[in-house]
């Protein structure tokens, strides 16, 4: 099982050696390697990742970063939960945003600019390069 977790480690941190420390040890984005190589053992295809940067510094944000990009290059799935509009644009493919616990919009990240995603969020409008969904602010009719 060590030489598992250090060769997939490996693949997602090369620079990871604290392989003997208690997770409680090591730096969050050490834990979020950590965490990501315990699913990639047990063969998980898609990831759920909630806010994974939220308490980072930028050193670990950059490297939690480039452990979603190495995930994606191997074909796993990742549903990455995001306040950071940054790291949004920087990791994901598509997006939707929910407003109120409603869906106002996917897009792929290609078709809408930083400023659209942003008026989806707060005004819950849904802008040409995005597929309206349930929760989108319908614009008023100019028919009489």
């Amino acid at each position: 099982m060590e030489a598992q977790a250090r060769d997939v480690i490996g693949r997602l941190n090369p620079h990871f050696q604290r392989f003997k420390d208690p997770v409680s040890a090591l730096s969050g984005g050490q834990r979020q390697s950590v965490a990501i190589a315990r699913a990639i053992l047990f063969d998980a295809r898609i990831l759920v990742m909630d806010e994974p940067t939220a308490a980072l510094g930028p050193q670990e944000t950059a490297q939690v970063g480039e452990l979603i990009r190495k995930l994606k290059a191997d074909g796993i799935g990742i549903f990455l939960i995001s306040h950071d509009i940054h790291d949004v644009f920087d990791l994901a493919d598509r997006i939707c945003v929910m407003k109120n616990g409603r869906v106002v919009g996917t897009a792929r990240i290609a078709d809408v600019t930083k400023d659209e995603v942003l008026s989806m969020i707060i005004l819950g409008s849904c802008p040409p390069g995005a597929t309206p969904g349930p929760g989108a602010v319908k614009k008023p009719s100019l028919r009489a």
